[in-house]
């Protein structure tokens, strides 16, 4: 059985997936360097470390945090990695009211930190946002 936070990660880059720029297949759960892809837009998702605190009453919450990428192409717009950026944001804010998210435990998502390279790397374009899941940790949520 998987553990739960590789259940909420999958859910993510489901969730992801169904981004309107993104197709299902350019959603990564490893990083990948730009020279490495072929297909624009793509999204690589780093996980990063789990923090646990007990709260009391045999309550405990984890959280999740976790490094986006995007990759785009784009030769007319400069914009393109900030309009994929916003994209992303927008369903990772949706994220904790999917239906897998709610039965793994997930309570919030959120994006803490948003950057694009700002047309330096034009054609391409980059964006990174760092995301912070909230879960809880017991089993019979």
């Amino acid at each position: 059985m998987a553990t739960r936070r590789k259940q909420i990660i999958d859910g993510l880059v489901v969730e992801l997936g169904q981004t309107l720029d993104v197709e299902s297949s350019n959603v990564y759960k490893h990083f990948k360097f730009m020279d490495e892809l072929n297909d624009f837009p793509a999204i690589c998702l780093i996980p990063g470390t789990e923090m646990r605190e007990q709260l009391g009453a045999n309550r405990r919450l984890g959280t999740i945090e976790v490094s986006l990428r995007g990759y785009v192409f784009d030769e007319n717009n400069i914009d393109t990695a900030e309009i994929l950026a916003q994209n992303v944001e927008s369903k990772v804010d949706s994220f904790s009211a999917n239906v897998a998210a709610k039965a793994n435990g997930v309570s919030d998502a959120r994006v803490i930190s948003f950057r694009t390279d700002e047309g330096l790397f034009q054609p391409y374009g980059i964006a990174d946002l760092d995301v912070q899941i909230l879960y809880d940790l017991d089993e019979d949520v």
